[in-house]
C-alpha cells in the first residue's frame, strides 16, 4: 500500500487506472531490489497481490492515513485485500522513518490490526523514496523484522536485539543494523546482505516457525552449497589469526565466504565507543561483504603490513575471551538462492602477550642461498593453552599480497630457525611466521630485499608441506629429499653431511658429494637405543671453506604404551543403537586409538573400525537386536601398539515415533495446548528408555512449560520457565544429555536433561496415546508445537518385528481353550522369553524358560476370554509372533 504523499510523487497525470500504473512502477523497482536479496540470502520471492492497485493512493486529503501508519496499514489491507489474502503487508509513505509493527509475523492469522502479532503493520517512509537509502535501509531492514530478524548493532545509543543478534560493533553495516544513523557509525549505509544471525533466524522461522505456514513452495534444482568452518582454535592476544574455511557445491555454481563474528553484545557492556581491546564480550569485528576467497584475514592483512595490529572496526583483544565466528556460504543463484551455515570458536589467551617477528623488522638485503635468521617472540604458545610446538615460515615477494613460497615447514616453535634466501631477486619481500596447524601469524614490519646468487651453491628445504620434520617409531628409517643447487660456474664438489646425530640414529647420504644441482636423499635409521624425542639433524653442505646448512627434525616415537581398559559400554550392557558412547582408559605414549566393533569375537565381521583423537567415541552405525564386540588399539604418528582386551555389549530395539497432530498454534493469549502421538498395539514395546525431540516455537520462551503424559496417566515435565526472553526450542530430552545451558535462538538446543526423569515411564508399554502438553502462562507471546516424536528402546521388538523367525514353530492346539503347546527348533544360547498380548496391546503372561536345546514347553492362561492373542517368542537371536485363538 502507498499513502497519497507517495503516490502523488510518481502518480503524473492520466486516468486513475493510468496514475495506479505510475505508482506501481516505482513499488516494483523497490520489490524487485528488495527480492533479489532475499532470493539471495532466503530464497524467498513476494509478489504484488492481484488486485494492489485497491491500496494504492495519490491524494493526501482522501486517504485513510492521518500520522501513525501500523494499525492502520493493517485496517486498510484487511479491508480492500482480505486477511485470508495475503502474506505480509507493508506501506510504503514519506514519513521520515520505518516500523515493523511486529517481529515474525508473516502468514499470521491475527485479525487484530493493533496486535504485535498482525502481518500487515509494516511500513518504510522517506521524503525520496527510491534508491538503496529506501529500498536496502529501509523496507528491506523492516520487512526483515516482518520475517522474523532483529536488530544487529550493539552501540548503547541503539541497541536493541533480542539478546543472541547484537552482533555488529557501533551501527553495524548489513541490513539489519543502523548504519548511517546511530553512532558511532562504520558506514554511512547499510550493505546489501544480511548477517548470519539475520540468515539463521529468518530462515528458522520461515522454516519451522511461526511464519513457516503460507508460503507457496517451489521446487527448483538448485542444490544448497555446503559449510565447514573448521575446528575450535586457543590463540595468543595481540596476534592477527585468519579463519579459512571450505564450501562445496554439487552443481558447480561460484560460491562466496562471509566469516563474521557472532558474540551478542550484553546490554550492560554496550558503549558508544568504537571496539576496544580490553572487552571480554560484544563483537571487536565489524561484517564484510563475502568474496570466493574462504579465507578471512583479522584484521585486515594490509593493516598488518602496514605495522598495526588494529583498526577502528577490526580490534584484536588484549584480554583472555572467546570470540565466536560463523561461516555463511552463499552460491548467489539468481531468483532462487542457497545458503548454508557453521559456526567456530576461538579462545584468546592473554598469558603471553603477542606472538611476533623480531627479525627483518629494518630493511636488509640478502643474496640469494646464503643462511639468514628468522626470530620470534613465542609468546608462550608453544605452552598450555594455546599448545602450539611448531610453525611454518613464509615469503612473499609481492609485499604481503601472497605467501606462497614455503620456508620452512613444522619447525618447533623456539624464537629462532635457520631459513635459506630463495633465488628470487627483488626488493618486495616479507616474511610470515604462523603457528602449525593453529590460525594466528605475524609478518616482519619491512619489505628486505634478495640479490641474485652467482658461482656459488645453497643447500635448503624442499618447500614440501611436512617434509622438513618426520616421525617414526623407534627402529624404523625416515627419508628426506634436500634440494642442492649450484648456480653460475660454480662446480667445486661439495660433501653432505650431519650433524648433532643422537646415540640410536645414523644418517647416510646418496649422493655422499656433488658438482651440480640435484636432489640429495639423507636416510635415517633409528634402533631401539634411540631417545624417544624431537632431535634435530642439522644437513650440512660442505665446499671448501664455504658451508651451508639446513635443519631436519626427526621426532622418535616409543611403541611402549600402556594397558588400555575399556570402561563403556560395560560387558553384556544393553545400549541404544541410535548412538552407542564408547571410552576407554587413555594409553600413555598414545595420541590416537583405532576402535574396532565387530558381530564375532575373533573380529572377521568388522562393522565399524574408525580412528580418533581421544579415548572416547559414539557410533552410530549400529542395529538393532545385535550383540557386537569391541577393541581399542593405541597409536601414535609412527607406532602402534597391540589391542586391549574386547568386550562385548548388545543393543536393544529402539524405534522413533514421531507426532501427526503437527503443527498446533500456540496462541498470544495465557493458554494450554496438547499434541498426540499413537503407538498401535501391535507397535508397543516394554520401554526400557524413551528420549523425546521437540521442535516448537515461542518468544519468550520462560512463559512455557512443557510436559509428556503416558497412556498410562504418569507425567514428566520437560522443561519449565527457562531462558527468559530467549526464544524457541529445537531439542532432544534425554536423561543422559547435558544440563540445560540457554543458548541463542534456539534457547534450548541440544541434547538435554529434562526437568524431570524421563526413566519414570521405564516399565510401562509404548502403545497407545501419548500427550504433549504445553502450558503459556502470559499474554503477547505465542507460537506452535511445529513437530515432535518420541524414540523408545526396549530389550524386546515389537511384535510386528520379526528378527529372524524360529525354526520350525508349531503351536497346538490352535484354537485351544487356554491351555497350548510351543514347539520349536533352538540352536541359540539365551534364555527363551514368551509375551502373550491382548489386540489392546495389554500384556497378560510372561515368562522366562531357560536354554535346553529344543523348545517344547506347555502354556496355560487362565481366566481369560475367547478371541485373538498375539504370542511373542525371542530367544536372543530369533523371534516370531504367532496368533493364539482361545475359544
Amino acid at each position: 500500500s502507498c499513502t497519497g504523499e507517495y503516490g502523488a510523487i510518481f502518480a503524473g497525470n492520466g486516468t486513475v487506472a493510468q496514475r495506479k500504473a505510475n505508482i506501481q512502477a516505482p513499488m516494483a523497482i523497490t520489490m524487485t531490489r528488495v527480492n533479489g536479496v532475499y532470493e539471495k540470502d532466503f530464497a524467498i520471492t513476494m509478489i504484488f497481490v492481484a488486485n494492489n492497485d485497491l491500496l494504492l493512493y495519490y491524494n493526501a486529503s482522501t486517504d485513510p492515513w492521518t500520522g501513525e501508519y501500523n494499525t492502520k496499514t493493517a485496517q486498510t489491507i484487511d479491508a480492500a485485500i482480505g486477511l485470508a489474502n495475503y502474506d505480509i503487508g507493508h506501506n510504503f509513505n514519506t514519513s521520515g522513518g520505518g516500523n515493523a509493527g511486529c517481529i515474525g509475523c508473516v502468514c499470521s492469522s491475527t485479525t487484530s490490526a493493533s496486535s504485535q502479532q498482525h502481518k500487515g503493520r509494516g511500513y518504510t517512509g522517506r521524503s525520496n523514496p527510491t534508491g538503496d537509502s529506501f529500498d536496502i535501509d529501509y523496507v528491506a531492514h523492516e520487512m526483515g523484522h516482518q520475517f522474523g530478524g532483529y536488530h544487529t548493532q550493539s552501540s548503547n545509543n541503539c541497541i536493541s536485539g533480542d539478546g543472541s543478534t547484537e552482533v555488529e560493533p557501533g551501527s553495524g553495516s548489513t541490513i539489519m543494523g543502523y548504519a548511517g544513523i546511530c553512532p558511532p557509525n562504520i558506514k554511512s549505509s547499510s550493505d546489501d546482505y544480511f548477517h548470519y544471525v539475520t540468515i539463521r533466524d529468518i530462515t528458522n522461522n520461515v522454516k519451522t516457525g511461526f511464519s513457516s505456514g503460507c508460503a507457496q513452495i517451489t521446487t527448483f534444482s538448485n542444490t544448497a552449497p555446503t559449510a565447514d568452518a573448521g575446528r575450535d582454535y586457543v590463540i595468543p592476544s595481540l596476534t592477527p589469526f585468519m579463519l579459512t574455511g571450505t564450501g562445496t557445491d554439487a552443481d558447480g555454481d561460484i560460491l562466496t565466504y562471509t566469516w563474521e563474528q557472532n558474540d551478542p553484545e550484553s546490554y550492560n557492556q554496550a558503549n558508544t565507543s568504537a571496539p576496544n581491546q580490553n572487552k571480554t564480550t560484544g563483537p571487536l569485528f565489524r561484517s564484510e561483504r563475502g568474496t570466493t576467497d574462504p579465507v578471512r584475514y583479522f584484521p585486515k592483512k594490509a593493516t598488518v603490513l602496514a605495522g598495526n595490529t588494529s583498526t577502528q572496526w577490526e580490534v584484536l583483544p588484549a584480554v583472555s575471551r572467546v570470540m565466536n565466528f560463523a561461516l555463511t556460504v552463499r552460491d548467489n543463484v539468481a531468483g532462487g538462492a542457497q545458503t548454508a551455515t557453521d559456526e567456530m570458536k576461538v579462545t584468546v589467551s592473554s598469558t603471553g602477550g603477542a606472538f611476533s617477528i623480531t627479525s627483518q623488522n629494518t630493511v636488509v638485503t640478502y643474496a640469494a642461498g646464503t643462511n639468514q635468521e628468522v626470530t620470534w617472540n613465542v609468546a608462550m604458545t608453544n605452552q598450555s593453552p594455546v599448545n602450539t610446538p611448531f610453525v611454518d615460515i613464509y615469503l612473499s615477494t609481492n609485499n604481503g599480497t601472497t605467501f606462497p613460497i614455503l620456508l620452512a615447514s613444522k619447525v618447533p616453535n623456539d624464537g629462532s630457525e635457520t631459513i635459506t634466501i630463495p633465488n628470487i631477486p627483488g626488493s618486495s619481500n616479507r616474511i610470515m611466521v604462523k603457528g602449525h596447524d593453529n590460525i594466528f601469524y605475524d609478518i616482519n614490519n619491512k619489505s628486505f630485499v634478495i640479490t641474485a646468487a652467482s658461482n656459488t651453491f645453497a643447500l635448503a628445504f624442499s618447500g614440501i608441506e611436512n617434509e622438513q620434520n618426520k616421525s617414526v617409531c623407534k627402529s624404523g628409517s625416515l627419508s628426506y629429499t634436500i634440494p642442492y643447487t649450484t648456480y653460475g660456474n660454480y662446480n667445486a664438489v661439495t660433501t653432505f653431511t650431519a650433524e648433532n646425530l643422537p646415540v640410536g640414529i645414523t644418517a647416510t647420504f646418496s649422493p655422499a658429494t656433488a658438482t651440480a644441482s640435484t636432489n640429495v636423499e639423507m636416510i635415517l635409521t633409528t634402533t631401539s637405543a634411540a631417545i624417544a624425542q624431537i632431535n634435530t639433524i642439522v644437513v650440512k653442505a660442505i665446499s671448501g671453506a664455504d658451508i651451508r646448512t639446513v635443519n631436519t627434525y626427526a621426532i622418535i616415537l616409543d611403541n611402549n604404551f600402556s594397558p588400555i581398559n575399556l570402561i563403556s559400554p560395560a560387558t553384556s550392557a544393553q545400549a541404544s543403537p541410535d548412538m552407542v558412547n564408547f571410552s576407554w582408559s587413555a594409553s600413555n605414549g598414545a595420541n590416537a586409538y583405532e576402535v574396532q566393533i565387530a558381530l564375532d569375537p575373533d573380529f572377521n565381521n568388522i562393522v565399524e573400525q574408525v580412528t580418533v583423537a581421544t579415548n572416547e567415541y559414539s557410533s552410530t552405525a549400529l542395529t538393532n537386536l545385535k550383540t557386537y564386540f569391541w577393541r581399542v588399539l593405541p597409536k601414535n604418528e609412527g607406532c602402534s601398539g597391540t589391542y586391549s582386551a574386547s568386550s562385548t555389549f548388545s543393543t536393544l530395539f529402539c524405534d522413533f515415533v514421531t507426532s501427526t497432530n503437527v503443527p498446533v498454534t500456540i496462541p498470544l493469549t495465557i493458554s494450554t495446548v496438547t499434541s498426540t502421538l499413537t503407538v498401535d498395539a501391535i507397535d508397543g514395546v516394554t520401554i526400557s528408555d524413551v528420549n523425546v525431540q521437540l521442535n516448537m516455537t515461542h518468544s519468550y520462551i520462560s512463559d512455557v512449560t512443557a510436559r509428556l503424559t503416558s497412556p498410562s496417566g504418569t507425567q514428566i515435565i520437560l522443561f519449565a520457565n527457562k531462558c527468559g526472553n530467549r526464544s524457541n526450542v529445537n531439542a532432544v530430552f534425554d536423561d543422559a544429555g547435558n544440563t540445560l545451558v540457554c543458548a541463542t535462538n534456539p534457547a534450548i538446543t541440544g541434547v538435554i536433561i529434562p526437568a524431570q526423569a524421563l526413566s519414570a515411564f521405564n516399565g510401562q508399554s509404548s502403545a497407545g496415546v501419548w500427550t504433549l502438553t504445553v502450558s503459556d502462562n502470559a499474554n503477547g507471546d505465542g507460537g506452535q508445537i511445529t513437530s515432535w516424536g518420541l524414540n523408545f528402546c526396549s530389550p524386546t521388538p515389537p511384535l510386528d518385528v520379526v528378527k529372524n523367525e524360529l525354526t520350525d514353530l508349531m503351536v497346538y492346539p490352535n484354537p485351544n481353550k487356554g491351555n497350548f503347546n510351543v514347539q520349536f527348533k533352538n540352536a541359540a544360547t539365551d534364555k527363551i522369553d514368551i509375551k502373550i498380548y491382548d489386540m489392546s496391546g495389554r500384556l497378560i503372561f510372561e515368562k522366562n524358560y531357560t536354554n535346553s536345546g529344543d523348545f517344547n514347553e506347555n502354556i496355560q492362561l487362565s481366566s481369560v476370554q475367547s478371541g485373538v492373542y498375539l504370542m511373542s517368542l525371542y530367544d536372543g537371536e530369533n523371534s516370531q509372533v504367532k496368533r493364539v485363538i482361545i475359544n
